[in-house]
């Protein structure tokens, strides 16, 4: 069920992909006390991270490894990284590691209809969460729109909750793609209006 006050249920995230919006999903899961380890390609990103309070890792495998000394049940992780082919090979470097019971979020701008197939092919529940607010948003927080497996946003309600601007700050569009295609949707309508 949703967090709408209390204390949220503490909750262990890897998050893969440390650049400028990774890491301030890692500082708001952090400062909800929220338990992340953090890897990117880049040593200095994943420094980083450690630095304000994550626990770093230094592959993908070695994240899931940390992840699954964790007694809460499946793995939660959350992709930041750029759209197409690096989803892919993160993708790949997970599949490995994941079965039906872990929960991967996409929170980068992929394309709705690569989501959907994405979905198909990935063994855990896969959520394609759009992010909108951009960096001015560390503060505030994001505006979230998921699609994906109802369970698996369910379950990725308290780190929502701390990456939104609180739980009215995201919500589940629909089945897989969904959070994409809202997000394409969002992205023409606020382009349009710049251009008038």
């Amino acid at each position: 069920t949703r967090s709408r006050g209390g204390d949220p249920p503490r909750m262990q995230l890897g998050v893969i992909g440390l650049g400028r919006m990774g890491q301030i999903v890692v500082d708001r899961c952090l400062e909800a006390g929220h338990d992340v380890v953090a890897f990117d390609l880049s040593a200095e990103a994943t420094a980083t991270a450690a630095t304000a309070g994550a626990e770093p890792a230094d592959s993908v495998a070695d994240l899931c490894e940390r992840l699954e000394r964790s007694a809460d049940g499946g793995k939660r992780i959350w992709l930041m990284v750029p759209a197409g082919d690096a989803v892919d090979a993160t993708l790949a470097d997970l599949e490995p590691h994941l079965d039906a019971d872990d929960v991967v979020v996409d929170g980068g701008n992929s394309h709705f209809e690569e989501s959907v197939c994405r979905a198909k092919e990935t063994d855990a529940a896969y959520l394609d969460c759009c992010t909108s607010g951009g960096p001015a948003s560390a503060e505030a927080g994001f505006s979230l729109m998921v699609g994906g497996p109802g369970w698996a946003y369910e379950e990725f309600v308290p780190v929502f909750d701390a990456v939104a601007t609180g739980p009215d700050g995201h919500d589940r569009m629909g089945e897989s793609g969904a959070g994409h295609y809202v997000k394409m949707v969002h992205n023409g309508v606020e382009y349009a209006l710049m251009q008038a």
